[in-house]
């Protein structure tokens, strides 16, 4: 295994070491190991999504009752 070391602000190990905390990870190493292995298979997981869009195909434009139907969607999720 290989090991970095990086300085970051308090403030910031501040914040990771409680969402370590809260998240039940042994300690701030575990944490950061674990939330960079899922960046990276996220990072992966958009690049195979963005590919497949591509390969389906031209896209047809939206119409006004399809865009009004995803504001309204995010609305009621994330609010204004």
């Amino acid at each position: 295994m290989s090991t970095i070391s990086v300085n970051v602000p308090d403030r910031v190990m501040s914040a990771i070491a409680e969402r370590a905390r809260n998240s039940g990870y042994a300690d701030v190493n575990e944490y950061v190991s674990q939330f960079v292995l899922r960046l990276c298979e996220r990072q992966s997981e958009v690049e195979a999504l963005a590919i497949e869009g591509l390969q389906s195909g031209p896209s047809e434009p939206w119409d006004k009752n399809e865009i009004e139907g995803i504001r309204a969607d995010l609305k009621s999720k994330y609010g204004n």
